[in-house]
């Protein structure tokens, strides 16, 4: 599968836009991707290992809920990782 990031999420993957990770599922992939750049994991995932509610997870353009990460994915679907951004 394709993921992308965007914002803040680019300098903890070497500021990549696209990263292709073969998994079963976005878990699997977040896993992954983790497990390449572990700079990562801090901001992807909060101390009890889930991913931080900051963070919206889209699969082909329909977000998911955390109990949705763990639906079988196909190699060519598209993940997109965006990170909410508040101030005033």
């Amino acid at each position: 599968m394709n993921m992308s990031f965007s914002g803040t999420l680019l300098r903890f993957v070497n500021f990549q836009k696209n990263i292709a990770i073969e998994a079963p599922t976005a878990n699997d992939a977040l896993s992954k991707l983790v497990s390449l750049y572990p700079q990562a994991r801090q901001v992807i995932y909060d101390a009890e290992g889930k991913v931080r509610q900051v963070h919206q997870i889209f699969l082909n353009g329909k977000q998911l809920r955390a109990d949705d990460l763990n639906n079988p994915v196909r190699s060519d679907d598209q993940l997109d990782i965006l990170t909410a951004i508040a101030g005033g």
